[in-house]
């Protein structure tokens, strides 16, 4: 795939991804879930843990490719900073690597200290730190090429009854030539201003959070969605002009514990113009003129 531009999932599971699992090899594949990681070709990654550079192998992507790395958040299934860094240190070039400030300090104090399990202390680091860090904030904007990325606040890690934010989340907004796509994992119920920077921008792509698929949540309580939740935020959306019927809507970040077999969400989901995403997932962007 590299050379073309098509979005992949390389991963699509939560926090609980069943990857790896004692019983993984009588697991269908498309119920195999790594931890959540995205490949926008032909250079760019979305979030980075311990499951990525097997997909990368997996898929047939270069690794030597990678330019460019997104943190969403600094939550284990989305950002391993030793695994970045091990990452970073094989390539020809510096790894560029965007993040809020959990992420970036996370990376920073890894430059300099590593953590020895046989003294039970940080000591000095022995490989190569080969990144460079850009720390973001919701309206961050990042252009190179014909992409421009722009950071917005998801509804993530924050502690609603206190209002107490303990990282600044990220969604991203990508635009790719004359196409839009949304990374909407991670969140819960569409932030008011997140959802005004959205507004009247057509998305061609949105992947939205369906983390407990039919499980009750309370969203007091939690960052993410279940189906009925998703239903809610795909109606704003489409109020706000951002998606109809040419949107593609994929559903992502897919609980191994509360979301069922994929070809039977994949077929209910489906009714209502949703794809549910499955390890390996590869979607064209083609041009509007093509």
């Amino acid at each position: 795939m590299n050379g073309s531009r098509c979005f992949q999932f390389l991963g699509t599971g939560a926090g609980d991804a069943n990857f790896g699992a004692p019983n993984s090899a009588q697991i269908p594949p498309k119920d195999l879930r790594r931890y959540a990681s995205n490949y926008l070709a032909p250079n760019l990654l979305i979030d980075f843990n311990e499951h990525t550079q097997g997909a990368l192998d997996q898929y047939g992507i270069d690794p030597n490719s990678i330019e460019h790395l997104f943190i969403s958040h600094g939550h284990h299934d989305h950002f391993h900073p030793l695994e970045i860094i091990r990452f970073a240190a094989s390539l020809p070039h510096p790894l560029k690597v965007y993040g809020n400030s959990m992420v970036i300090d996370s990376l920073e104090f890894c430059r300099e200290n590593v953590f020895d399990e046989k003294s039970g202390r940080f000591v000095a680091p022995q490989g190569a730190y080969h990144l460079q860090t850009t720390r973001l904030v919701p309206g961050s904007r990042i252009a190179f090429g014909e992409v421009q990325v722009t950071a917005v606040l998801a509804n993530h890690s924050i502690n609603k009854r206190y209002n107490i934010m303990e990282e600044q989340a990220l969604n991203l907004l990508i635009a790719v030539g004359e196409k839009n796509i949304f990374y909407g994992l991670d969140s819960s119920y569409m932030i008011p201003q997140t959802l005004a920077q959205l507004s009247g921008i057509h998305l061609d792509l949105a992947i939205v959070d369906a983390t407990f698929g039919p499980r009750q949540i309370d969203p007091a309580t939690s960052g993410h969605h279940n189906w009925a939740m998703l239903d809610e935020t795909l109606a704003e959306l489409r109020t706000a002009g951002c998606i109809d019927a040419e949107t593609i809507i994929v559903a992502d970040h897919l609980s191994s514990g509360h979301v069922g077999p994929h070809d039977a969400v994949a077929e209910q989901q489906a009714r209502k113009g949703i794809t549910v995403a499955y390890d390996g997932l590869t979607l064209p962007l083609e041009s509007r003129s093509s």
